[in-house]
């Protein structure tokens, strides 16, 4: 029948996600991340976005390395690009971790 069907995973009366918008969807995030580039105060979230998918890809013995730099730039006050709008969580070093 012509009842819509699955599309994706997800039913066309359900409002589409934003992981399937603009993570599953290469058109959908690229236009995503064109708008963080291009918005005042949201470069940073799009520079961090771009740095976590590179340290998901990178070898194990360098994501000591990756993660610290990653901490210093976005999370870290007074870091290069500063995420301010991250919670104290996200903020927090991981367990067993000073902080940089």
């Amino acid at each position: 029948g012509q009842d819509g069907g699955a599309r994706g995973g997800a039913r066309l009366e359900e409002e589409p996600s934003f992981r399937w918008q603009c993570v599953e969807q290469p058109i959908g995030k690229l236009l995503f991340r064109r708008f963080l580039e291009g918005a005042p105060g949201l470069a940073a979230a799009g520079a961090l976005w771009a740095e976590l998918e590179a340290y998901e890809r990178c070898e194990e013995a360098e994501r000591a390395g990756a993660a610290a730099a990653l901490r210093g730039r976005f999370f870290a006050a007074g870091g290069a690009e500063h995420c301010g709008f991250l919670s104290a969580g996200a903020r927090a070093a991981p367990t067993g971790e000073a902080p940089p």
